[in-house]
């Protein structure tokens, strides 16, 4: 797992820029997903779904996603 960083850490090493609104070609969100690695990529994807279960049903408990994986192979011929 990789070591969380505390909310002040993070806005003190945050990126930002000014752009209008029609003036987004999408090469700064490019550029900033490119500098995350993707393990840490999916940790913050994971942190959204968990505060969307929250949002949604915050009593919830635990998420209703599926846990179970299979193989299939196919018989050597």
């Amino acid at each position: 797992m990789i070591a969380s960083v505390s909310a002040h850490e993070a806005r003190t090493h945050g990126t930002s820029r000014i752009v209008s609104l029609h003036g987004d070609d999408g090469g700064f969100d490019r550029e900033f997903w490119a500098g995350v690695p993707p393990p840490q990529r999916l940790e913050m994807v994971w942190e959204l779904v968990l505060e969307y279960l929250a949002w949604r049903e915050p009593n919830a408990g635990q998420s209703g996603l599926q846990r179970s994986v299979c193989r299939l192979e196919r018989r050597g011929r």
